[in-house]
Formats: structure tokens, sequence, C-alpha cells
């Protein structure tokens, strides 16, 4: 059997766009257990150099700090301050398409932290349908942004303090090499 990328079987993976294509609901991944809250995409930091997005809910004095690549905090500084450029962006033209396609972001879910990387969900309605697509939270949060989409997050990834010890948490130390995808 003919395979693509990292084995799949063509097949499998044509039957896969063509029930997507189709308005099938995907299965819906894992739900996090404990509940969501609402946040806001307060502010980036530099935290020794790295960028981090500031995850708030003010009524709870609930605070996420989510640290994320240079190219991602560009493009949320971008959306957070509703300025485009001569060009679309990847994720300026993500909502382009979405919007001629007729899809509308629901939401965006952090909805968990798993060996170190955060999870998100992108929820879409298209044609009466939901869906739910595995996203870095860093894309998701820049989606977000730009198309005014409500965030949540896991009550349980949550904080009362930004830096509960006092101090900025130190940034993952990654090779370029290793660099994992999920922030």
């Amino acid at each position: 059997m003919r395979t693509l990328h990292r084995g799949i079987p063509r097949l499998s993976l044509l039957l896969l766009l063509s029930l997507l294509l189709a308005g099938i609901p995907a299965p819906n991944p894992a739900a996090p257990s404990d509940k969501l809250i609402p946040v806001q995409v307060d502010k980036l930091l530099l935290v020794n150099e790295q960028p981090a997005v500031v995850l708030a809910n003010e009524q709870e004095h609930q605070y996420l700090l989510v640290f994320i690549d240079h190219f991602m905090a560009q493009s949320i500084q971008l959306g957070m301050m509703e300025l485009s450029i001569e060009r679309p962006m990847t994720h300026d033209l993500i909502g382009i398409l979405l919007r001629r396609l007729g899809a509308e972001v629901t939401r965006v879910t952090i909805t968990e932290l798993r060996d170190s990387t955060y999870f998100a969900l992108i929820t879409l309605r298209s044609n009466g349908s939901i869906q739910e697509i595995d996203a870095r939270p860093s894309d998701a949060l820049a989606i977000a942004v730009r198309l005014k989409a409500p965030v949540f997050a896991a009550r349980s990834l949550m904080s009362s303090q930004m830096f509960p010890d006092g101090n900025p948490p130190q940034a993952p130390k990654t090779d370029p090499g290793t660099t994992k995808q999920g922030a």
C-alpha cells in the first residue's frame, strides 16, 4: 500500500479528508475533566529573553503564562494591536479563508499541559456542524485575537499569581533541533 507523510496509508488519508469535506464531524478529542474559565490575551512578556503570552481572568485573579517563539509573539502582538500589514500574514490568511468558507471560530481553548507542552483546541462552526481542531496554543491565540474569538483555559492550568513564587519561571531550554511544537 502506498503511504504518505509519516507512513499514513494514502487511502486512509484520502478517506479522512473526504469525511471532513463532507461535513461529518471529526471524532471529539478527549475533553478535559476540569472546568473552563474565560481568559483574555492580556499581554506579552519577555522572560529570560523568551517571549511569553499572559492569559488572564481578571475577575478571578487567575493567570496562565505560555512561552512562545518570537515569530508567534510578533503575530499575536499585531493581532492585539489590530494592525494590518500590506500582505496578509499566515494567521490573517487563515482568518480570511475561514470567513470566505463561511466558518466561524466560536472559541479557542487551552486544554492541558502534557510533558511540558500546552495543548489547545480551535472550535469551528461550519455548515451547521461543530469541529474541534488540535492546534498549538500560540497559533490558536494568534487566530483568536484577529477574529475576536473568546478564549478559555482549563481551570487546573491557572494560577492566582502570575509568578507564584514571586520570580518569573525559567523559559524552557530547547535545542533548535528538538523544539516542541506544542506551544
